[in-house]
């Protein structure tokens, strides 16, 4: 009788899985064979079936952050016209406070200031006091705004 009952259990927690090992595996003789087997059958009939294609919900299915909303399409494209307006004010009424920026220069990436001074180990075939045009910047920012090369700024 033990045994009925530990098949009862197995087969209300495992669904189909118990129900289907229980018929295959667990013959028994004798005068509670038949309650065995029909319980057997009566448990297996009230498992649910699983859909094809069934994903359970874990941790590996669905991340355990929440998804990620865009923003409108039309919304974006307002609020980047109204902070390119901002930028474009600032720099032509010149309030922009000190620059810096990210320059290449000899092979490296500097980001330099307003009367910085850069040391490299190469020697360059310009006089003493000579300006070098630093034309590859890659990036120009103040306080208020970045404004970002791809891959410089023109």
């Amino acid at each position: 009788m033990a045994a009925a009952v530990t098949t009862r259990v197995v087969t209300v927690a495992f669904g189909g899985l118990a129900s289907a090992c229980s018929r295959s595996c667990l013959r028994v003789s004798g005068p509670g064979a038949a309650s065995l087997g029909s319980a057997s059958r009566r448990f297996g009939s009230q498992s649910t079936s699983v859909p094809q294609g069934y994903v359970p919900k874990t941790s590996l299915s669905s991340p355990p952050w929440p998804e990620a909303v865009l923003p409108d399409p039309a919304e974006e494209t307002r609020h980047h016209a109204e902070v390119v307006g901002r930028v474009n004010e600032l720099i032509a009424t010149g309030r922009y406070g000190r620059l810096f920026a990210v320059v290449h220069f000899a092979s490296h990436q500097w980001k330099v200031t307003s009367e910085d001074l850069i040391l490299i180990d190469n020697a360059l075939d310009v006089g003493c006091g000579e300006r070098i045009r630093l034309e590859k910047v890659l990036l120009v920012g103040a306080d208020n705004f970045t404004l970002l090369g791809k891959p410089l700024l023109g």
